[in-house]
């Protein structure tokens, strides 16, 4: 009986008993208070106790994996509690686990952890057998990480890999993954995953017939276990190299074999104990030695099952007759001989089951070759008719399609056409609104030129000849025949004159602008103020630049327009004119504290029509907002 361990590469090698690491971090678990600190120290503790106590950890897990309010934190703690249910041999439930962990780290998109719980799930496939899959998903993981330049992890799916092919009894591939995973482990002096590949490799080399390598490799991974006192790997590599040496040097492969029981037993390890038991009794049967053969199969007997059985109630047989106990070794023939015979009567079902079941299948398969005989010109009509159905709905169709090809062609012209019609409509309106404002144009620089004319009229004709005649009355000397007329007259010359020059100026005033838009809007906005009915302010809080004068003759105009409005309706006792620039936009704000009035009920004169024309050709916005009891406020945003 012979049976070579594999190291599984997934998860770190145990080691026994409490740290001060977990020490320190139940003390700081016991003095948080915070929810989500306190699962982050259970997760920590749960990582620590799976290298101690299985039990703690799971506990330490659930616990945190209650905490489920941080998508990353969940992702790691659910990968922790699917390698815990690795451990326990919960495969089932360690693939549940895994996926969902994976699940959250898409969702995360942080690929390279995704990538690291697949190394895991490609040891769960390893363990159950499905090697192809384990192979399949450790080849896109190692892929993943080489691009990533991450050796460590690329080097453990590599091992995994050599573990699946060794499986398939492809010992070169096998051997030839576990040296390149080796070569990462040595360059960057991983120890524990040396150690674990090292007896992997080892019995590749002995399944496939090079002994002597293999005891090279087991001997150098025995060094690496005992320096850093890993009992745990110390005891499956004796066993194995125990199994080696079992047809050839038994005295050596007893004493491994009796060095791996006693570590098992001290760490209490139950697994592949009993193939240990099983081959020191026969050890101890060749050696004659059958008190202590007896002892050690007696210990496996309840553990192994099948084939195994029946060699170990053969042993014990032998054993018997060589302390000449006739009746137990009868007893232990008769129990082997049974059980060999209950095997080879479930073999021999089997056989019989396959044959009955061979034997259905070919009168299965002749019924059918007699239906499908009787049922060929039957279904060669309904083919045939089956055929003149799908040409006719293949027409169907075509026609169909056709016609819905018309229609839709149709649709889309008449379409277009409607479109047309639209653009035409667009393109007439924008050329009224364009001669609605070269009209508007042509009637506001008439304006100005009769204003123009008006001014100099006043002030070339009417104003001088009015000046010429008060200079002739005062030149008179003598005043006795003009004193009851003289200071009347005189008085009504200089208001005659003074208001022809007031005239004059207000008329004149904006043709041209030659101080610029503001200074021209303080000195209206002074003369009103004058009157003490209305008071203006005007305000420039940062405009510097002057505009050009066609654009300051159009604003000036606007505002006017809108002084006179003020005056006209507001009945306001107050009212301001602010400048301002910003963003290469000329805002503008005139308010007043009048009454204000209804904007759903205002009716729009020529006043307001004027502003905003002359706001659309400057290509502004303007806005207003107007309540009753209100005042209003007027805003003006030309681009510069």
């Amino acid at each position: 009986m012979r049976s070579l361990l594999v190291f599984l590469l997934l998860f770190p090698c145990f080691f026994w008993g409490q740290t001060p690491e977990i020490d320190s971090l139940t003390l700081s678990l016991n003095s948080t208070s915070d929810s989500y600190e306190s699962a982050k120290i259970k997760l920590q503790l749960a990582k620590l106790y799976e290298r101690v106590d299985l039990a703690k950890a799971k506990t330490y897990a659930y616990e945190a994996l209650l905490f489920n309010t941080n998508d990353s934190l969940l992702a790691e703690t659910t990968n922790e509690v699917g390698r815990l249910h690795f451990f326990t041999g919960k495969l089932d439930s360690a693939v549940l686990y895994f996926e969902n962990s994976k699940a959250l780290l898409s969702k995360l998109k942080d690929s390279n952890r995704a990538a690291i719980v697949n190394i895991s799930l490609g040891a769960i496939s390893l363990r159950q057998g499905n090697y192809e899959k384990t192979i399949k998903i450790l080849t896109e993981s190692a892929a993943f990480f080489e691009n990533k330049k991450d050796d460590l992890n690329a080097a453990k799916c590599y091992s995994n890999i050599a573990s699946a092919f060794a499986e398939l009894e492809n010992y070169d591939k096998a051997i030839e993954y576990s040296e390149k995973a080796l070569r990462i482990f040595n360059e960057n002096d991983f120890v524990q995953f040396q150690l674990i590949t090292l007896p992997n490799l080892a019995t590749q080399y002995f399944k496939k017939g090079d002994t002597i390598k293999a005891i090279g490799y087991y001997s150098k991974a025995e060094t690496l276990a005992k320096n850093l006192n890993d009992k745990r790997s110390l005891s499956l590599i004796y066993n194995n190299l125990g199994n080696i040496y079992l047809e050839s040097e038994t005295q050596k492969a007893k004493e491994y074999l009796e060095k791996a029981h006693q570590l098992k037993t001290e760490l209490n390890l139950k697994s592949g104990i009993e193939i240990t038991e099983s081959n020191l009794g026969l050890i101890y049967l060749k050696n004659k030695e059958y008190q202590k053969a007896i002892s050690y199969l007696e210990k496996a007997k309840p553990v192994v099952k099948g084939k195994q059985l029946t060699v170990v109630y053969t042993y014990l047989k032998s054993a018997y007759e060589g302390l000449n106990d006739h009746k137990k070794a009868l007893y232990f023939s008769e129990k082997a001989r049974i059980l060999n015979d209950s095997l080879l009567s479930i073999e021999n079902q089997k056989t019989i089951l396959d044959i009955q079941t061979k034997y259905e299948t070919e009168i299965k398969e002749k019924e059918i070759l007699q239906l499908q005989a009787e049922n060929l010109e039957v279904n060669y009509k309904r083919k045939q008719n089956r055929n003149l159905l799908f040409a006719a709905l293949g027409i169907l169709l075509i026609t169909l399609f056709i016609v819905y090809m018309l229609l839709k062609n149709a649709k889309r012209k008449r379409i277009i056409m409607e479109q047309g019609l639209t653009i035409k409509e667009q393109e007439f309106n924008q050329l009224l609104k364009t001669k609605e404002l070269e009209g508007i144009d042509a009637i506001l620089d008439a304006q100005e030129q009769e204003r123009t004319d008006m001014a100099a009229d006043l002030h070339d004709n009417l104003g001088s000849k009015v000046a010429t005649l008060k200079l002739y009355i005062e030149s008179y000397d003598t005043k006795e025949e003009f004193t009851n007329h003289y200071d009347k007259i005189k008085n009504l010359l200089d208001t005659t004159y003074g208001e022809i020059r007031n005239i004059s100026k207000n008329k004149n005033f904006g043709a041209r602008i030659d101080k610029g838009l503001i200074p021209s809007t303080k000195a209206i906005a002074n003369q009103i103020s004058e009157t003490k009915k209305l008071h203006i302010d005007v305000i420039n809080i940062d405009v510097k630049n002057r505009l050009k004068n066609a654009q300051e003759i159009q604003l000036f105009r606007i505002i006017q327009e809108l002084l006179t409005n003020i005056i006209k309706h507001a009945n306001a006792s107050e009212a301001s004119v602010q400048f301002s620039e910003e963003n290469n936009i000329l805002n503008i704000i005139v308010e007043d504290n009048g009454k204000g009035f209804n904007m759903t009920k205002k009716a729009e004169g020529i006043g307001l029509i004027n502003i905003e024309k002359r706001v659309e050709k400057l290509h502004g916005e303007l806005f207003i907002d107007a309540s009753e009891g209100n005042g209003t406020t007027v805003i003006l945003n030309i681009p510069l």
